[in-house]
C-alpha cells in the first residue's frame, strides 16, 4: 500500500462516521429523539427534494446553452455522482438543522424569530446585522476552502475536484465532513442570544443555494457576470477557474479574500490542471 492512499482511506473513514455520527448523535444526545428523528428526517426530505430538484432545472437550462466556460463536453457529465454526493451533504446538513427545529417543536427559546420587533433591531440595524452575516460566511467558506487544499485535509475534498466541468448538481457535491464544517454556523441559532430575523435569514440561504447553482452551471449570463461582481459577490466564470486550475479563486461567496490574499488566478499565474492535487 502507498503512503499516499494510506491518508485517503482515513478521510473516507471519517466521512463514512461523519454520516452515521450525525444521525447517532440526534438520537441519543436529542432529549425527545422521536421529534428529533423526525425533525431530521422531514428536512432531510425537504433539503434534498429543493436543492436537486432545483440543480435539475438549472442543469436543464445550462446543458442547452452555448458557449461553455471550458468549451464542449467531451463526455457527458457524471450527474448521478454530483447527485449522490449532494444528497449525502444535505444528509449531514439535514442532521444539524434538526437541532433548532427540534428545540422550536419542545417550546424551547433559540434565536431565531420571523418578528423584527423580536430582534428589538431597526430596519438599518437588520440590514448591518445581515451585511456582517455574509462577510462571516464568506470567510468561513474561504479559509475552509484554502484548508482543504492542504495536503492533510485534501482528501475530504478531492471528491469535488473529480468535477473538473460541473453542472449544477456539483453545487452541493461536498464530503461529509466538508459539509459539516461548512454548515456547521446553523447551531448557532441554538442559543436565544444569537438573534437571526427569519425573513433576512432565508432569502441569504435561499440566495446562497442559487448562487452556488450559478457558479457551477458551466455558463456565464453576461447581466449576471457584469452586476454581480460589483456586488462584491462571485461569479460563474471565476468560480469555474477554480475547478478547471485548482489552486486558484477559492471564494465560495465573494471574492474579497482572494483579492486580499493574493490567491486569484491571475495573481498567481498557475496554468489549468488535470489533476485536483494540493499545492501545500
Amino acid at each position: 500500500m502507498t503512503t499516499r492512499a494510506q491518508p485517503f482511506r482515513v478521510h473516507r473513514l471519517i466521512d463514512r462516521t461523519v454520516l452515521v455520527g450525525v444521525v447517532a448523535i440526534g438520537v441519543l444526545a436529542s432529549p425527545a429523539p422521536w421529534v428529533w428523528l423526525t425533525s431530521f428526517a422531514g428536512t432531510f426530505v425537504a433539503l434534498a427534494s429543493a436543492v436537486l430538484g432545483l440543480a435539475y432545472v438549472v442543469t436543464r437550462w445550462a446543458e442547452g446553452r452555448s458557449p461553455r466556460i471550458q468549451g464542449p463536453r467531451r463526455k457527458p457529465p457524471p450527474i448521478r455522482e454530483e447527485a449522490f454526493i449532494t444528497a449525502q451533504a444535505m444528509w449531514v446538513m439535514a442532521g444539524l438543522v434538526a437541532w433548532p427545529i427540534t428545540a422550536a417543536r419542545l417550546g424551547a427559546s433559540t434565536g431565531f424569530t420571523w418578528s423584527l420587533e423580536g430582534t428589538g433591531w431597526s430596519i438599518p440595524e437588520a440590514i448591518a446585522v445581515n451585511v456582517a452575516g455574509v462577510f462571516a460566511v464568506d470567510a468561513w467558506t474561504y479559509w475552509k476552502h484554502r484548508a482543504l487544499h492542504t495536503k492533510l485535509l485534501f482528501g475530504f475534498h478531492r471528491g469535488h475536484h473529480t468535477f473538473r466541468d460541473p453542472t449544477a448538481f456539483a453545487s452541493f457535491a461536498v464530503g461529509p465532513f466538508e459539509a459539516l464544517w461548512t454548515f456547521l454556523p446553523v447551531l448557532i441559532v441554538l442559543h436565544p442570544a444569537a438573534l437571526h430575523w427569519g425573513p433576512a435569514y432565508v432569502t441569504l440561504v435561499v440566495g446562497f443555494v442559487c448562487l452556488n447553482m450559478y457558479l457551477h452551471c458551466g455558463v456565464e449570463v453576461r447581466w449576471l457576470e457584469a452586476i454581480v461582481p460589483k456586488l462584491g459577490l462571485n461569479t460563474s466564470a471565476f468560480h469555474n477557474v477554480h475547478h478547471s486550475h485548482v489552486r486558484a479563486n477559492f471564494g465560495e461567496v465573494a471574492f474579497l479574500w482572494d483579492r486580499l490574499c493574493k490567491t486569484r488566478r491571475d495573481d498567481l499565474q498557475v496554468a489549468p490542471a488535470e489533476a485536483a492535487e494540493p499545492s501545500a
